[in-house]
């Protein structure tokens, strides 16, 4: 499929007629509605409202059309289009509420970054059935078939830059709410940007920002969960150290829904972070319970090079405490965990 890129991004990607077309079936809740009330609801004629049905069954919905009564929508995709993530987002929660989908791209983080340039606004996101360049910390390739949830949240809220880190720590605690919501499943948190279930790997979280002196101006937060992706399906070398929530659980779980959930669980903590000073301290018990780096001895990858100790705690800000070998105690800020024994 062709890459979306740059040039080719709309002035306003919510203004689809299609989109609007399965708004309209999907608000009436399984009943039929007549081509005129279509037409009547979305702007366009009927004749474009019959080109739109056909246009829709061709990404997925399973529409059903009858003479003298209309269309009804039998059944949408399982993708984390916006209009179906939508529909499971709380009241005033605005993380999710506009954003684009496309079938295949290299990496949403990316295309979220080229929006977020254009003037994308706070909360706008941008979801793939699959990336073929997807990547995790240091340029790492990331396995991204479809069947997982691969989504970029553009984040536009003035934050001081010193609590950027907390970001990353404030999204783990999100996801795992979600999962553990959306799936009864409760993974692991791995300090800085991972989640494990039964110590493989679930779901990876990269973060991008863009500063401006000690500001962020925006932040991109990648979040790339492994849902519907069967055990068999995974590259040998991956096998042993990633799972998904279908091989652990033998259960589907609904993309959109997923989706809306982290961004339920997000935005009242990245609200009370910008706009109350309220961040990790707030979530760190939460964070503290469920980290499975906690206790172990661990090599950290950092700015300054390879430290190696045991990691002991975390502070308020979310930076890892190691005792190392000496007995010296260091705070680690960033970095990134090499592997615990």
């Amino acid at each position: 499929m062709r890459d979306v890129r740059d040039r080719d991004l709309p002035q306003d990607p919510a203004a689809d007629p299609r989109e609007a077309v399965a708004e309209a079936l999907l608000a009436a809740d399984g009943a039929f509605v007549s081509g005129e009330a279509l037409s009547r609801r979305t702007g366009v004629s009927r004749t474009a409202i019959w080109k739109h049905v056909k246009a829709l069954e061709a990404q997925g919905f399973v529409i059903e059309s009858v003479p003298r009564l209309g269309h009804r929508l039998k059944s949408a995709p399982d993708e984390a289009r916006p209009l179906l993530v939508r529909r499971y987002l709380a009241p005033g929660i605005v993380l999710g509420r506009a954003g684009v989908w496309v079938d295949e791209i290299d990496s949403t983080n990316r295309l979220a970054n080229a929006y977020a340039q254009s003037g994308a606004p706070h909360g706008f996101f941008v979801a793939a059935g699959r990336q073929t360049g997807g990547r995790g910390r240091r340029g790492r390739a990331w396995f991204s078939p479809a069947g997982g949830l691969w989504f970029s949240l553009v984040l536009t809220r003035p934050l001081p830059l010193r609590r950027a880190p907390e970001l990353t720590l404030l999204a783990s605690v999100a996801v795992r709410r979600a999962i553990a919501k959306s799936a009864q499943v409760a993974p692991d948190i791995k300090w800085p940007n991972d989640l494990l279930l039964h110590g493989r790997k679930l779901c990876g979280i990269l973060a991008e920002i863009r500063a401006e002196g000690e500001m962020v101006e925006r932040a991109v937060i990648g979040i790339g969960i492994n849902v519907n992706i069967p055990g068999e399906a995974f590259p040998e070398d991956l096998v042993v150290r990633a799972t998904s929530l279908l091989a652990e659980t033998g259960r589907t779980i609904s993309l959109p829904a997923l989706c809306a959930e982290v961004c339920n669980a997000f935005d009242p903590l990245y609200h009370r972070l910008v706009e109350h000073g309220e961040g990790f301290a707030r979530v760190m018990d939460e964070w503290t319970a469920s980290c499975a780096t906690l206790g172990q001895w661990v090599r950290v990858d950092t700015p300054r090079g390879v430290l190696e100790g045991q990691a002991s705690s975390v502070d308020e800000t979310g930076a890892l405490e190691l005792i190392l070998a000496d007995g010296q105690r260091v705070r680690v800020h960033t970095g990134e965990e090499l592997f615990s024994d």
